[in-house]
């Protein structure tokens, strides 16, 4: 349901609108309700910093003013979801939201005064944390002496154009559900939302490139597969470097995937770098007659996605390059890993990745698709055999394969092998790299008091079925095992 919907019922109330499951509220007409709105006891407190109100004051000059002056006909500026839990007619509890939602408050009162919600107690929120009176004292102060005049002159207009979506359940199991689902991960489910708004805008003024995107990346996030692609794929291959590693959280992605992301001055002109898919010439030849001869590689002027000239871990230009980006790595996973294009690497992967623990699954689809982005299909199938040698190595040698298992194969090595992959110039420096981090003792591990179907043996198991051994062989050999299967490819 969209704001227009709401224009037309203006002589109801919010509390019409919130007892719906979903809705769209402008702040003005959000701020402006008469129910109680409250904070349950288990809210986290508020924290919003500095740097946050920043970047937001930076968003609403940007969209809603141009040379300065204000823009009448800026589109509304979307800040994502509040969810209520109503328990009663005209009592409501905010669940989620509240950080948003108490930073609007704070900067209607610091350029408002009087006239502001607070000032008038149309809003009351109460804050049980010491930490939140601090926050949202020392905010105050910030605002109060860093908003600048335009702002403060039209934030009522400002505020006519902020756009929430509202959802209420009537539950209170769904809201504490909800609530421990969204605080208690590293990463909201709701970033890549974030990401997709935040570049939409950089195409105001251009609806048809809007449409085109927007279309394409809720096609692509289906099931919110792109959470998946920017956690797991995007967000590390970029960020796992050297022997610093850490997890992703959400202020992380939102850093690297928007505040790093480079402007242009003409958006339309995308800057390419050079990689597999852009490069002016791949093989020469020498002849003692005609001397040096460039083979120039063939110029494909109607790419799909998996073959766009970009680089993972290049910099990426806001707006349509973010959009062309996201849809490169889309069709690459898929192509490895949905598609199948690749019928010898996917049957490496489901005859002995699959057996592998989750973490190191999800470790191998990393490594996969920074390879892929390298080399592309050259020697793939060896790459996706070695890189089961190194991991199979731990799924053997320890019971139990934790999350930061990854970790202390990138980081206790003598490099990092993602580092290895982006830095090779032959796919056999990879092979040559992978051998000599992998410790082949870690497969001369007696499992016989292992159980008979257990993690490990069914590991074991399958690449007995996979290079045709007999059952009594073992794993000790398995570095020959894949010299003999590849040669006799």
């Amino acid at each position: 349901m969209i704001k227009t919907d709401i224009e037309k019922q203006k002589e109801e109330s919010l509390v019409k609108e919130l007892v719906l499951e979903v809705g769209t509220v402008c702040a003005t007409d959000f701020f402006e309700t008469n129910v109680s709105v409250k904070l349950p006891d288990y809210q986290r407190p508020y924290v919003w910093n500095v740097e946050k109100l920043k970047q937001l004051l930076k968003d609403f000059k940007d969209h809603f003013f141009y040379d300065g002056d204000y823009n009448e006909n800026a589109q509304p500026y979307y800040l994502g979801c509040v969810l209520l839990y109503q328990k009663s007619e005209e009592e409501f509890e905010i669940i989620d939201g509240q950080q948003r939602v108490t930073s609007l408050l704070i900067l209607d009162y610091a350029c408002n005064d009087s006239k502001s919600y607070l000032a008038q107690e149309k809003w009351n929120l109460e804050y049980s944390s010491m930490l939140s009176t601090a926050v949202i004292k020392h905010n105050f102060k910030y605002l109060s002496e860093n908003v600048s005049l335009e702002i403060k002159n039209h934030l009522n207009d400002i505020f006519s154009k902020l756009v929430f979506t509202v959802i209420k359940t009537n539950s209170e199991d769904e809201a504490f559900t909800f609530f421990d689902s969204q605080n208690s991960r590293g990463v909201s489910l709701s970033a890549v939302d974030f990401l997709k708004s935040y570049h939409l805008r950089e195409l105001k003024g251009n609806e048809d490139l809007q449409r085109r995107f927007a279309k394409q990346w809720d096609s692509n996030n289906k099931g919110q597969f792109l959470t998946e692609l920017f956690d797991f794929i995007l967000w590390r291959s970029r960020s796992w470097k050297g022997k610093n590693l850490s997890f992703e959280n959400k202020d992380a992605i939102l850093k690297d995937f928007q505040k790093k992301t480079i402007k242009e001055q003409n958006n339309d002109i995308i800057r390419l770098y050079p990689n597999v898919c852009n490069t002016l010439a791949n093989q020469l030849t020498y002849d003692s007659q005609l001397g040096l001869c460039v083979q120039p590689n063939i110029l494909n002027l109607q790419s799909t996605a998996s073959q766009y000239p970009f680089s993972i871990r290049q910099p990426i230009q806001k707006g349509v390059g973010f959009f062309l980006y996201t849809e490169k790595y889309f069709a690459v996973y898929n192509q490895l890993f949905t598609d199948k294009k690749n019928e010898t690497f996917i049957k490496v992967y489901n005859k002995l990745i699959t057996q592998n623990s989750y973490y190191l699954k999800m470790f191998f689809k990393l490594a996969s698709v920074v390879y892929y982005d390298k080399f592309k299909d050259k020697k793939l199938q060896e790459f996706t055999l070695w890189m089961d040698y190194l991991l199979g190595s731990y799924r053997i040698y320890q019971r139990t394969i934790v999350t930061q298992t990854v970790i202390k194969i990138l980081r206790d090595n003598v490099q990092n092998l993602l580092d290895v992959i982006e830095m090779s110039y032959r796919p056999e420096d990879v092979f040559e790299f992978i051998r000599s981090i992998t410790d082949k003792n870690h497969y001369d591990v007696d499992l016989t008091s292992d159980p008979v179907y257990g993690v490990r043996n069914n590991y074991k198991n399958a690449n007995l079925s996979f290079y045709k051994k007999e059952e009594n062989s073992e794993l000790i050999a398995k570095e020959k095992w894949i010299y003999e299967y590849i040669r006799k490819k």
